[in-house]
């Protein structure tokens, strides 16, 4: 693998959602976690990060806008982040008739 095309495939946040997307038709379940550094490549916030410089900052936004499209709720799951990571939780998703608007 060249590393150039490493960092360019890190950089496409398109890519990134495909994969995502791909993942949760896949799941079973009606939750989901996914690793924060994932969906951080999937909808990336044009600020730095100021906690790592492994992955980018997430923009909360853009999965809870992106996530009903394709039945699903996405949330930040601070109770499920691994302990010294409470600045970069996993993202809940869940199923859109799993959950109400209250």
């Amino acid at each position: 693998m060249h590393p150039t095309r490493s960092v360019e495939a890190r950089r496409d946040p398109q890519a990134w959602q495909t994969a995502l997307d791909r993942a949760l038709a896949a799941h079973e379940s009606e939750d989901a976690l996914a690793h924060y550094p994932h969906v951080a490549f999937a909808f990336p916030s044009s600020s730095p990060n100021p906690y790592s410089g492994d992955y980018p900052l997430l923009n909360y936004r853009e999965p809870k806008e992106w996530a009903p499209t394709r039945g699903w709720r996405g949330r930040p799951a601070p109770d499920r982040a691994p302990a010294g990571e409470k600045y970069s939780p996993p993202v809940r998703f869940t199923r859109g008739k799993a959950w109400s608007s209250h």
